[in-house]
């Protein structure tokens, strides 16, 4: 989004695929910009580049974004060297043009971009900046230190901001993508910028903008860069068939169904809207909702309870801080994310939100206390609330999401995502809730992940026909060392099974669909 900002600025067209865009478009480009992700996309990222090498020279593709940076060396070996590779930040411009020196880094977001493609992103209605770069720790399973190793304040929220308003319109909320805030010796600084655009606590500032001329905006700019009005102009279409139901005049609601009628059609609807245009602003201003909202401030990658201090928090406690999230990676630092959990509700935070690593150096029980403590820690506070979210660890020098921590094996992270997609991958905080999906204990716990996967997706199901009791019974028959076989052979860490193991595996084979044959 910044370096449309870029290039628009520079009077170019731009347009956005997701994907694989067709060979014809990628024939008249001059340039061809592709992002990368995650690492474990690797296979998917090399053949989306290969594809757009079909139909483009080397030369103008530039390649970049997280994967690249980080495995830079891997991508050289299989894309060649002609392909011209985009390591960190976009800092300075000469890299991609050596007669300028832009720091795209600083330029704001080219929100129009987004509507150049079907899929709907579902924070697309948010802000998005970041206050710093990089962060002060090196933890050994992050890529930020490749990424962003010095860590810096950036601080151009209120430049930003204002050019989005005025450019784009406005947005209700803003995610602040930081790696760690919480380093930064600007905080308060920080915090009244964000004031300053009207992300004030208890004080409702934003009334949503007119969605008509928002719209009208963007086919505007859209006609004068080139770019296609197809879907924006559906988009007005559908939006004024919904506000004519707000519509309590019948002379206006006629008028509005005749313009309605005239845009379904006509083969020309932007001169149709063109045409209607200060009729339609004036009614839908007099229609629409003019409720003022709370706005919300979203550190989106999460606050380090390690460096939350009574200080930090004052700092950036008159913030709309919705959800606070706060890292609780390993359970050494509980004492920590205690601390900050309690010191964040003392400066009236209620609804929290928490990242938790497993499948990295710890025990399954060791999730386990740690997803407990959030329980308890929400008992002993009142009206505080806690969604916690397990994210599994894949190391950022792998291309696959294969890897298998030290203290964990296969079927444990298999049940883990299955026991995550029925809960949505959220951990709730009701004891009831908790006790079910993840056990009462952590030796509950380990049962649990022991499971036939079927079972732990199907528990109700399987707990009224009795199977889930038939096959408790046969696991608790067993000593520690056969669990642990158990758990080797369902891994295909061990092929060869034991007799004393016969009887439970049949539970293994068991599928919804047939399980009273069975």
């Amino acid at each position: 989004m910044k370096i449309a900002t870029y290039h628009k600025k520079r009077g170019d067209f731009v347009e956005l695929y997701k994907g694989k865009a067709p060979c014809h478009k990628i024939i008249d480009a001059d340039r061809i910009y592709i992002t990368s992700l995650f690492t474990f996309h690797y296979d998917l990222t090399l053949e989306t580049v290969n594809h757009y090498r079909m139909f483009s020279d080397d030369e103008k593709i530039f390649f970049g974004g997280i994967a690249a940076t980080i495995m830079s060396k891997k991508f050289r070996k299989d894309l060649g060297e002609r392909v011209n590779i985009q390591t960190g930040q976009r800092t300075s411009s000469s890299k991609m043009d050596p007669d300028d020196d832009v720091n795209i880094d600083e330029l704001p977001l080219d929100y129009d971009i987004l509507d150049d493609i079907c899929y709907e992103y579902s924070m697309a209605d948010n802000f998005f900046a970041y206050a710093t770069r990089g962060c002060g720790n090196k933890c050994k399973f992050c890529a930020v230190p490749i990424l962003e190793p010095k860590f810096a304040n950036t601080n151009y929220l209120k430049k930003q901001i204002s050019y989005v308003r005025k450019t784009f319109g406005d947005y209700r909320n803003i995610r602040l993508m930081d790696n760690n805030v919480l380093f930064s010796d600007d905080l308060k600084k920080i915090a009244r910028d964000l004031g300053d655009l009207g992300f004030i606590r208890d004080c409702p500032t934003y009334t949503a903008p007119n969605e008509f001329k928002l719209n009208m905006g963007k086919i505007k700019r859209r006609l004068e860069t080139g770019n296609d009005t197809h879907m924006i102009e559906k988009s007005v279409t559908e939006y004024l068939i919904k506000f004519k139901r707000r519509i309590s005049n019948d002379n206006t609601s006629t008028t509005m169904g005749s313009i309605i009628n005239d845009l379904k059609e006509s083969s020309n609807q932007i001169e149709v809207l063109e045409a209607n245009y200060e009729w339609l602003a004036e009614v839908t201003d007099k229609y629409r909702s003019k409720l003022k909202l709370q706005r919300y401030v979203d550190f989106n990658q999460g606050i380090d309870a390690r460096l939350l201090t009574d200080e930090k928090m004052e700092a950036i406690a008159d913030l709309p801080l919705s959800p606070f999230r706060l890292a609780y990676d390993n359970y050494r630092i509980t004492d920590s994310y205690n601390s900050a959990f309690k010191i964040a509700y003392k400066h009236g935070v209620r609804k929290f939100s928490n990242y938790m690593l497993y499948n990295y150096n710890e025990r399954p029980e060791d999730l386990w206390y740690r997803l407990n403590n959030n329980v308890q820690l929400c008992k002993e506070l009142p009206e505080s609330r806690s969604f916690s979210f397990p994210m599994k660890y894949a190391p950022i020098d792998k291309i696959d999401r294969k890897y298998v921590g030290e203290h964990w094996n296969k079927k444990r992270l298999d049940a883990m995502n299955v026991i995550l997609n029925v809960t949505k991958g959220v951990v709730m905080i009701e004891e009831d809730f908790f006790g079910r999906a993840y056990g009462c204990s952590a030796e509950e716990f380990l049962k649990i992940l022991t499971m036939p996967n079927e079972f732990i997706k199907y528990r109700t199901y399987f707990d009224n026909n009795g199977m889930s009791a038939a096959w408790s019974a046969e696991y608790d028959s067993l000593s520690e060392s056969q669990r642990e076989e158990l758990l080797m052979i369902l891994s295909k860490e061990k092929t060869k099974i034991p007799r004393f193991l016969d009887k439970i595996l049949t539970y293994y084979k068991v599928k919804k669909n047939n399980s009273l044959e069975h």
